[in-house]
């Protein structure tokens, strides 16, 4: 599906400038180019990240609510649409701060839950709404065309990427479905609970014992 596989392209790129915005804390802002480059980072985050990649994903969204049965109010969906939310207040308030020791603590929480939100998407929304999807009759989803300005942005993410050198979190332990998600058990109660049907649940209970 051809905006699925779009938005897993967009994630490797994201993936490596959230490595980027994690070095940048880790170099510290003291550093002679510090404000031009958190600045870059912020841009791309800003038109990249929620401008458009978001946006693309809340097509995506849509669509299972309204062809894959699949509720927006509670849940995956609710989730990873509160996390979309949470970005600009965070962009704006490094803007503010600029390079500080402050902004340092900002980008690398930011980084981490970047991260945590792409694992959620990769391993659990992705994988389930390509079937679900399917089985509602949409073989293919367009999201709209990136603009000049997207493609600009996306050109600084690459560019980020090589004068940044991505780096990992050492403390964030990253990982496959709902486990690792801080929300399962409190605000979602994971994926088989809050989207699958009993017939579904039954299914996939046979095929794990066959």
């Amino acid at each position: 599906m051809r905006l699925i596989d779009e938005i897993r392209e967009e994630h490797r790129l994201i993936d490596g400038v959230a490595g980027s915005l994690f070095f940048w804390g880790d170099r510290g802002s003291g550093h002679r180019d510090a404000r031009e480059d958190l600045n870059d980072l912020i841009h791309f985050l800003r038109i990249f990240l929620h401008s458009y990649h978001h946006r693309r994903e809340e097509l995506l969204f849509r669509a299972l609510k309204e062809h894959g049965e699949v509720p927006s109010h509670h849940g995956p969906l609710a989730i990873l649409t509160e996390e979309h939310e949470a970005v600009p207040p965070v962009l704006d308030e490094l803007a503010v701060a600029g390079a500080c020791a402050e902004s340092e603590r900002i980008v690398q929480r930011l980084a981490s839950e970047i991260w945590q939100h792409l694992d959620k998407e990769e391993t659990v929304l992705l994988p389930e709404a390509e079937r679900r999807l399917i089985d509602g009759g949409v073989r293919e989803l367009d999201g709209p065309t990136p603009s000049v300005e997207v493609e600009a942005a996306r050109a600084l993410g690459l560019d980020l990427i090589r004068r940044l050198p991505p780096m990992d979190d050492p403390d964030l332990i990253r990982g496959d479905g709902c486990i690792p998600c801080a929300a399962f058990g409190d605000t979602c109660h994971g994926i088989e609970t809050e989207w699958w049907s009993d017939w579904e649940m039954e299914h996939h209970r046979s095929l794990d014992e066959g």
